[in-house]
């Protein structure tokens, strides 16, 4: 990494500062990346429990739809469909936590269940319609809970990159050149000194 700092003594105030600023920079990126795997670590067991929670739930909605089938045959299942004409919708809230924003809980609003045993279906045909509603939101709690681990692991990574940037190019390199200025201003001070005294010594002799 090369500098251009400013010539002669004006450089070391130039140096100092910036690294200063570097060295105050890294310790924040530090602070934030311990901030950033607490969060993932905490993530990382929503997740899993919300992926167990979903597939279970899966589970079980299979299981009633199986039962379901066999009971009343497809043709019920069909007629049955017809009859919820609305979606499920799914509604996130967001928050802002060490410069990420992601996706905090989701709020899902199931359409009204019909009358599923009139067209010809079976008891078991409104329990399956029930636990497939509870997958829907399983899954819904389940995919916000990793959007939102996905996302602090990007800044995650970020962070470390620049930490790692800071830590291994930049500070280094204003050491290297902060050294470099102190032996060079030293070398002039010492030849500044050396020309002094010869030109006393001179003026003496010609004196």
């Amino acid at each position: 990494m090369r500098l251009r700092a400013p010539p002669g003594r004006a450089g070391r105030p130039w140096l100092v500062h910036r690294l200063a600023v570097a060295r105050r920079g890294a310790d924040v990126m530090d602070q934030k990346r311990r901030g950033l795997l607490h969060e993932r670590t905490r993530l990382v067991a929503i997740v899993s429990e919300a992926r167990d929670a979903w597939e279970a739930a899966v589970h079980e909605a299979e299981v009633w739809l199986q039962r379901a089938l066999l009971i009343s045959g497809q043709r019920s299942l069909e007629l049955a469909s017809f009859h919820v004409p609305e979606q499920a919708e799914v509604h996130l809230t967001w928050q802002r936590s060490l410069g990420v924003v992601y996706p905090l809980d989701a709020e899902i609003r199931l359409p009204p269940t019909p009358d599923l045993i009139a067209p010809g279906g079976s008891s078991a045909l409104p329990i399956a319609a029930s636990a497939y509603g509870r997958a829907v939101e399983a899954g819904a709690r389940f995919a916000t809970a990793r959007s939102a681990l996905d996302r602090v692991e990007t800044e995650l990574a970020a962070t470390t990159r620049r930490l790692r940037a800071l830590e291994r190019r930049w500070i280094p390199a204003h050491e290297s050149a902060l050294a470099a200025l102190a032996l060079e201003l030293d070398e002039t001070e010492r030849e500044d000194a050396i020309r002094g005294r010869w030109f006393v010594e001179r003026q003496a002799d010609a004196g």
